[in-house]
């Protein structure tokens, strides 16, 4: 992640209003590999290290779009590279504010608890791309995980 990326340590709180302020993003407009990173106050990020691993997500770099509503997460692994838990995209309204964005759905068969996962993606100010993870499952729907797709440079 960029560390002059300004969104990348606001609070949730925060990152909320910036994805609401933000702009739908077109399926079109993502080709190739985005690097990503939790974004969020320190403690959230600090711990977003071993959620992730203990969710099957350890090692995770970011998303690469296939093309076609497709595109699927990418992990360091020991043996260089892998792709893992691809998604489709679809235009939903946000359950965050309800307005038009792009949404990432998970394969009901994938290992839980990316079964009950959706990624929300918008578009900053700063040509940045927020993503809001929501988990449908009891005592997490409540709740959004955020983090930062960092375009690649021209």
């Amino acid at each position: 992640m960029n560390p002059t990326n300004p969104v990348s340590h606001l609070s949730v709180g925060k990152l909320k209003q910036v994805f609401r302020d933000a702009r739908s993003v077109d399926a079109n407009e993502l080709t190739g590999f985005y690097p990503g990173q939790p974004a969020g106050p320190w403690w959230f990020r600090a711990n977003s290290g071993p959620t992730l691993a203990l969710t099957g997500f350890g090692g995770w770099l970011g998303k690469q779009f296939l093309g076609n509503g497709r595109a699927v997460n990418m992990f360091q692994t020991g043996q260089g590279t892998a792709q893992r838990f691809p998604m489709t995209l679809a235009r939903k309204p946000s359950r965050l504010d309800g307005k038009d964005t792009l949404v990432l759905l998970y394969p009901s068969d994938a290992r839980a608890p990316w079964c009950w996962v959706t990624d929300e993606l918008r578009r900053t100010a700063d040509g940045h791309i927020l993503g809001m993870t929501f988990v449908e499952a009891p005592l997490v729907r409540h709740l959004v995980f955020p983090f930062v797709l960092t375009p690649r440079q021209s």
